[in-house]
C-alpha cells in the first residue's frame, strides 16, 4: 500500500456530529473499515490514530523504560504503574 503525504483535507460534519474520513486519509494512517480509533485532544486540536498504532507506541515506550533500567522486568513495570494509579486515584 502506498502511503500518501497529505497535509490538509476538508470534510463536513453532519448535524448529528459524524464525519466521513476520506479513503486516502484512512489508508495513509492505517485505519481499516470498522476499526477502532483513538482520539486525543492536544493543544485544542483533535488527533486520531488507529488502535494498532496506539498499541505500537505504548509498547515502544514500555521497551524504552524497561531498557533504561537494568534488572527491571515487565512485572516490575506493571507494579510501578499500579502504584502510580493508586496514588492518582
Amino acid at each position: 500500500m502506498e502511503v500518501l503525504d497529505i497535509a490538509t483535507v476538508s470534510t463536513k460534519m453532519t448535524e448529528d456530529g459524524r464525519i466521513t474520513i476520506p479513503l486516502d486519509i484512512r489508508a495513509a494512517v492505517g485505519l481499516g473499515r470498522g476499526g477502532t480509533v483513538i482520539l486525543d485532544v492536544v493543544d485544542g486540536e483533535l488527533r486520531m490514530r488507529s488502535a494498532a498504532r496506539a498499541l505500537e507506541r505504548a509498547r515502544a515506550i514500555s521497551r524504552d523504560i524497561i531498557a533504561g533500567r537494568e534488572g527491571f522486568s515487565v512485572d516490575d513495570f506493571l507494579a510501578e504503574r499500579r502504584r502510580e494509579a493508586e496514588r492518582e486515584g
